[in-house]
């Protein structure tokens, strides 16, 4: 068993203990003179009320919360609300200070200008169906006037539409590349002149306006003798004529004969008189003034029909 210490040694431990601890505060601080240390103890004071009051408050609070979990989520809830104000109070304020810039209508000229690049655009892209279509629209014009004019046989307009189709179907086939746009150019030009030469002479567009138009028989008529055996006798020579037959007659007429001058009349019995008078070598009639002209023979003339065509002619 140890033995108990008696009061003399525990006052001589008591003191050692002190005597430490007074070492221990001198190494930790410094000593600062009696002035300085007047001014400090007061603020020190102050300052450490501060702190005691807020930590019993803080802990209060805690306190209070761990009691009442449900104030945690009031407090949060708040803070949340306060930090949503004042970010709004902040927007507001920023848009008070920003300058209202006045806002232009938007002008149609913008739209029209899309639209107008859009169109140009598709065009660009969709050029070569633009040229077959062109091609395929000149064919159709081209094969009706062949058949209107009723000049050829039906062999030969079959065996040209034969050969037309065969150079469309490569001309559409490289109409995405420039060497078929090029081709079907030319093509295009080849049937517009055929087209405009169909057209001057024999009239077929008026004529597809059938209510109005028709085409008629026309006669070369001369006196019957040995100088008119064929209708070439009648090159650089007068024919004779009535304005209303002078419309496509002519043209007509000029495939078969060269340098051939036209004599028109307003009056068809003065044409009769000067034709009986040989003022001009034949005249052109149809077949209503053809029967007229047979009934009315003077001195009882021969005539004959040197060559028979038909023209486009009013009804």
């Amino acid at each position: 068993m140890a033995k108990k210490k008696s009061k003399t040694q525990k006052y001589k431990q008591n003191i050692k203990k002190k005597a430490k601890r007074l070492q221990q505060n001198a190494q930790n601080t410094q000593i600062l003179p009696k002035e300085k240390q007047k001014n400090i103890e007061p603020i020190l004071e102050n300052t450490t009320k501060k702190t005691k009051k807020e930590v019993i408050s803080n802990e209060k609070v805690n306190q209070k919360i761990k009691h009442n979990p449900q104030k945690k989520i009031i407090v949060s809830n708040w803070k949340k609300i306060l930090k949503e104000f004042q970010n709004k109070f902040s927007n507001k304020n920023n848009k008070e200070n920003e300058i209202e810039l006045p806002k232009f209508k938007k002008t149609q000229t913008n739209s029209k200008k899309n639209i107008f690049l859009r169109l140009l655009y598709e065009l660009k892209t969709n050029i070569h169906i633009i040229f077959s279509a062109i091609l395929i629209l000149t064919f159709i014009i081209l094969l009706i006037g062949l058949i209107r004019i009723n000049v050829l046989e039906t062999g030969k307009i079959i065996y040209i539409c034969c050969i037309i189709l065969f150079l469309m179907i490569i001309a559409i086939s490289y109409n995405k590349y420039p060497s078929g746009k090029i081709f079907t150019i030319f093509l295009c030009i080849g049937m517009f002149f055929a087209i405009y030469k169909m057209q001057y002479t024999y009239d077929f567009i008026r004529n597809l306006n059938s209510k109005v138009y028709e085409y008629k028989t026309y006669y070369v008529v001369t006196f019957d003798n040995v100088s008119n055996r064929s209708i070439y006798s009648l090159n650089n020579k007068n024919i004779g004529l009535l304005k209303d037959n002078c419309i496509n007659i002519e043209r007509k007429l000029n495939t078969k004969l060269d340098k051939v001058d036209y004599i028109e009349y307003d009056d068809i019995n003065v044409l009769f008189y000067d034709f009986y008078n040989q003022k001009f070598r034949a005249i052109l009639v149809n077949e209503n003034q053809y029967k007229y002209l047979q009934n009315n023979i003077e001195n009882n003339k021969k005539v004959k029909i040197l060559y028979e065509f038909k023209a486009n002619a009013k009804k």
